[in-house]
């Protein structure tokens, strides 16, 4: 197919005279990992991959090389899974998990009665989240800590508010920003299963395709 190839690094401007429809612009624009964008006149596809693009680089013609040299680099990535549910810590290297630990500490649904047993339940409730979630640091230092200089990457998943609350109780955490990607994996309760299944959805692309608003640039 004719058309152009762009490697696009995180927040790199689009090339002159290329322009998106409002909806992928916004998706490129947010993206902390940059872009692929495959130009043509007939149909155009933008991929944002699971790791950042390192530098910008321009081809004519479409060619998958850059991109499938960027997910093929091997990689050791640690994965934190965390819901109320419990919680699942692993390190990965590719695909192949080589550290992990899982657990499934025990915290009361909601209660729906008022009055004052619903304040009680709703203390005992945080201090049963407070525990999990020091646990779970505790067990994410225990499992990382000895891959920590060689990690490439860490990704976090589970419920969304649930690692919110997660991150402001761990401050191990904040010793990995630097290597910190800000996608969240959505998956179910972590278990051993789970947790292998996880890096890759931590792999997955995602992909948008779409007809150019205006000519290829010449």
């Amino acid at each position: 197919m004719s058309g152009r190839t762009f490697a696009l690094p995180p927040r790199h401007p689009l090339p002159p005279g290329v322009s998106l429809p409002p909806d992928v612009a916004h998706l490129h624009g947010e993206s902390e990992t940059g872009a692929f964008l495959f130009w043509s006149l007939a149909e155009s596809r933008l991929v944002l991959p699971p790791f950042p693009v390192d530098r910008f680089k321009e081809t004519a013609g479409w060619h998958i090389g850059p991109m499938h040299s960027l997910l093929d680099k091997p990689r050791r990535i640690a994965v934190v899974l965390v819901r109320l549910g419990g919680f699942a810590i692993g390190v990965f290297e590719g695909e192949r998990l080589i550290a992990s630990k899982v657990d499934s500490p025990f915290v009361k649904g909601r209660h729906r009665a008022g009055g004052s047993s619903s304040g009680r339940f709703a203390r005992r409730r945080e201090g049963q989240a407070r525990s999990l979630f020091d646990k779970a640091c505790e067990t994410f230092r225990d499992v990382v800590e000895p891959h920590r200089a060689s990690l490439d990457y860490l990704v976090l998943g589970g419920d969304r508010m649930t690692l919110v609350d997660f991150e402001k109780r761990c401050g191990y955490l904040s010793n990995f920003r630097a290597i910190r990607l800000h996608r969240i994996l959505h998956v179910p309760d972590p278990r051993q299963k789970v947790l292998e299944n996880a890096i890759q959805i931590a792999y997955m692309s995602q992909v948008l395709t779409f007809i150019p608003a205006h000519p290829s640039p010449s």
